[in-house]
């Protein structure tokens, strides 16, 4: 098998990996308290509307553009790719919740395998030049551990789509069959979103979701609350 980068990657991308994913419903806990999202149904509908969307038209490409930057390497590049995954997101949840995971895998990954790219991103951070956002981190995790770019981009979707699947598991009566149920059927989409956001340029790169970034803002003034976003 020539694949070494495999057994990192499924080790950063695994549940038990401590960069706080448990605490973040990423807006479906608000969705969950309005009854947009009440059961498998709803939820796959959500996973196949506005998490295929961010997906398809934001996370992906930038996903791929910071891919690209890190394998030169191009920190300032990665600085301004950096800088506007954080104006995108108009819910302070939504950019805490992205920066604090980055975070904590840039510190993590760092000490597990430190390397000079990460030396590098790490002082762009000191210097307040660099969050980094989580996107930005994974891209370069990935890079360093020699990940080709279709299979970088495959385990961001199934980490994004599987938060919400994990998440529901607290906030609706799903059960654990319910959300594997869902995953799955969401999970056969992986190799059309992928393929989908491979011509998404830059210029284009970015997806409207209101009906989230209301959800997030909301749920930053909920009166209680199970997640941190």
């Amino acid at each position: 098998m020539n694949l070494p980068w495999l057994p990192s990657m499924l080790q950063t991308t695994d549940p038990l990996f401590p960069i706080g994913s448990y605490a973040h419903s990423y807006g479906l806990e608000e969705l969950c308290a309005t009854g947009d999202v009440c059961d498998g149904e709803s939820l796959l509908r959500y996973l196949k509307t506005v998490v295929y969307l961010n997906l398809q038209e934001f996370e992906l490409p930038y996903l791929r553009f910071l891919y690209e930057s890190a394998s030169k390497p191009d920190p300032e590049m990665i600085c301004e790719l950096d800088a506007e995954i954080g104006a995108s997101k108009p819910s302070k949840e939504l950019r805490n919740a992205s920066s604090a995971q980055g975070q904590q895998r840039l510190r993590l990954i760092s000490k597990l395998r430190p390397t000079p790219l990460f030396e590098t991103l790490q002082e762009l951070k000191n210097v307040k030049r660099l969050t980094p956002h989580h996107l930005t981190v994974f891209a370069a995790e990935n890079v360093d551990l020699g990940t080709p770019l279709e299979p970088t981009l495959a385990a961001w979707a199934y980490q994004t789509l599987a938060a919400p699947c994990a998440a529901s598991l607290k906030l609706i009566r799903i059960g654990q069959e319910g959300a594997q149920s869902v995953l799955t059927s969401a999970l056969q989409d992986i190799e059309m979103l992928v393929s989908k956001s491979l011509p998404v340029e830059r210029d284009f790169a970015g997806a409207f979701l209101p009906n989230l970034d209301i959800a997030s803002q909301r749920h930053e003034q909920a009166f209680s609350r199970l997640f941190i976003s």
